[in-house]
């Protein structure tokens, strides 16, 4: 006969398999973790971008700064910026090949007003070329700033170099 300190234990690996499994099926894994190297699609990875703020009417340069963003497998990405993190909060969105070396890509990021409240999103549209190496990629980005009740407040067009990072 079995002992009810046995069955919950058994009960509690079976449930820990479970979540663990659920788990990496949500993080993208399952069938993905199957996929050989040869099923990855050439721009998913780490790159580091350099980032030039341009006025949409004039064209006037306005700032420039660095980027990073990893491409993950399945269409997600994450990124970052050397901008200061107390006005906004880490980047998340999604991207897409288009035909031949095109791709797009949408992600938002928090943005934070200097006493820390919310002062609404920011919202970059991304439109790239992969270079035939495989290394490199160069871009046209249009940022939006976003108020809490989802108002455009401002618009700026960004040009967009960037080298596959590998360390």
């Amino acid at each position: 006969m079995t002992s009810p300190t046995s069955l919950k234990s058994v009960a509690l690996i079976a449930v820990t398999a479970a979540a663990t499994s659920l788990l990496i099926q949500a993080c993208g894994g399952g069938d993905a973790l199957a996929q050989s190297a040869s099923d990855a699609d050439p721009v998913e990875g780490v790159w580091e971008s350099t980032l030039t703020v341009k006025d949409c009417t004039s064209g006037a340069v306005l700032t420039t700064f660095k980027g990073q963003s990893v491409l993950h497998r399945g269409g997600t990405l994450s990124a970052d910026n050397s901008q200061p993190t107390v006005t906004r909060g880490a980047a998340y969105g999604t991207w897409k090949r288009g035909t031949g070396s095109a791709y797009t890509s949408t992600l938002v990021f928090m943005r934070f007003n200097p006493d820390t409240t919310l002062a609404g999103t920011q919202k970059v549209v991304r439109s790239f070329t992969l270079a035939a190496d495989g290394n490199s990629l160069t871009g046209t980005n249009t940022a939006q700033i976003i108020n809490t009740a989802g108002v455009v407040l401002q618009q700026a067009c960004i040009g967009e170099t960037g080298l596959r990072t590998s360390w």
